[in-house]
C-alpha cells in the first residue's frame, strides 16, 4: 500500500465533530470529485474507504443515498469502487445543498481544515517522504485550482499552480508545508512518519558531511605529509641526518616514520611535547632548508 493510500485511509476514519465541519468536508469531497459539476454523476476510486466515506457523507449531509458499486479489475486481484448518484433529481438536490458555497461554509478555521481534508481524499496524492517531499492536488479546472490555492493560503501553506494537458493541478514542495497541512487535516500517523523520515534523512546527511569532512582532512594531512617527507629525504640525501639542525632532527625522524600522523599526534609523540603550531613551524623550516639545496 502506498504512503498516499495510507494517508487517505487514515483521513477517511476521521468523523467531523460538528455539523459545520461535516458540511465543509462534504463540499470538498463533492466539488473536487466533480459530482457537483454538470454531466458528472459518478466517481471511481481504488480505495474502499473513500467510496464508503462518500456514500455516508451524501446520506448524512445531503439526504441522498448514492450507489456504491464494487467492480472487478481484469488482470488484477484488486477491485475498483464507484460512487454513483442514482438519478437527476438526486443530483439536483445535492447541487442545491451547496448552491451558495460562499455562505459561511468556510468561515471557521476548523471548517477550512475539514474542507481541505475532503479535497485531499478525492484528488490529492503525497509522495513517500523517504524519496521526496511532494504533495499534489489534481483540481481539474482552473476555478477549482484557484479555490484550493486561496484556501491553502489562509492556512499559510503555499505552492504552485500548473496546467498539465487540459487539467489544472496544484502542488506543494517541502516537508514543513506538507506537515502543516497534514496536521491541520488530522493525519497524525502520517505526520509522524514524515517527521521520523526527515529526522533520519537529516541524520544521514549530517553523517555523510562529517565523513566527507574527515576524509578531506585526511587527504590534506597525507598530501602535506608527502611533501614534508620528500623534503626530509632530500636533506638527508645531501647533508646526511646529522646535517639537519639538532632542533629539527627529532621531528624529521618522527615524520618519516609516521607519514599518516596529524600535527597533534606528532606533537604528543615528541620527547618534549610542543604545540601543533610549533610542530608545523619546524616542518616548514625543514621544507625551507630543502628548497635552498
Amino acid at each position: 500500500m502506498s504512503y498516499s493510500t495510507v494517508a487517505k485511509t487514515e483521513l477517511c476514519r476521521i468523523r467531523p465533530e460538528s455539523n459545520c465541519c461535516a458540511l465543509a468536508e462534504a463540499y470538498g469531497l463533492l466539488l473536487y470529485s466533480r459530482l457537483l459539476s454538470e454531466g458528472h454523476d459518478s466517481y471511481a476510486t481504488e480505495t474502499k474507504g473513500i467510496a464508503d466515506l462518500m456514500g455516508e457523507t451524501m446520506a448524512s449531509v445531503c439526504g441522498i443515498y448514492a450507489d456504491v458499486i464494487t467492480l472487478a479489475r481484469p488482470g488484477s486481484n484488486g477491485c475498483k469502487y464507484m460512487v454513483r448518484i442514482p438519478n437527476d433529481e438526486q443530483k439536483k438536490l445535492i447541487c442545491a445543498r451547496f448552491a451558495d458555497a460562499s455562505g459561511g461554509i468556510l468561515d471557521k478555521e476548523c471548517c477550512v481544515a475539514a474542507f481541505l481534508r475532503g479535497i485531499f481524499i478525492v484528488c490529492g496524492t503525497v509522495t513517500e517522504p523517504s524519496r521526496d517531499y511532494h504533495m499534489e492536488f489534481l483540481a481539474g479546472s482552473e476555478r477549482r485550482c484557484d479555490i484550493l490555492t486561496d484556501t491553502l493560503a489562509r492556512m499559510g501553506v503555499h505552492g504552485h499552480k500548473l496546467k498539465r494537458g487540459d487539467r489544472w493541478l496544484f502542488y506543494i514542495k517541502g516537508a514543513d508545508d506538507i506537515i502543516k497541512l497534514m496536521k491541520a487535516m488530522g493525519a497524525s500517523y502520517s505526520v509522524q512518519h514524515i517527521e521520523q523520515t526527515r529526522n533520519m534523512r537529516d541524520f544521514r546527511n549530517n553523517a555523510n558531511r562529517l565523513v566527507n569532512c574527515d576524509q578531506a582532512n585526511i587527504d590534506r594531512t597525507l598530501s602535506a605529509s608527502a611533501q614534508q617527507c620528500a623534503a626530509i629525504r632530500k636533506l638527508i640525501e645531501v647533508r646526511g641526518f646529522e646535517g639537519i639542525p639538532p632542533e629539527l632532527r627529532e621531528i624529521a625522524g618522527l615524520r618519516l616514520e609516521n607519514p599518516e600522523m596529524s600535527l597533534r599526534e606528532l606533537s604528543e609523540s615528541l620527547s618534549e611535547p610542543i604545540s601543533r603550531s610549533g610542530v608545523n613551524h619546524r616542518l616548514k623550516k625543514l621544507m625551507e632548508l630543502a628548497e635552498k639545496i
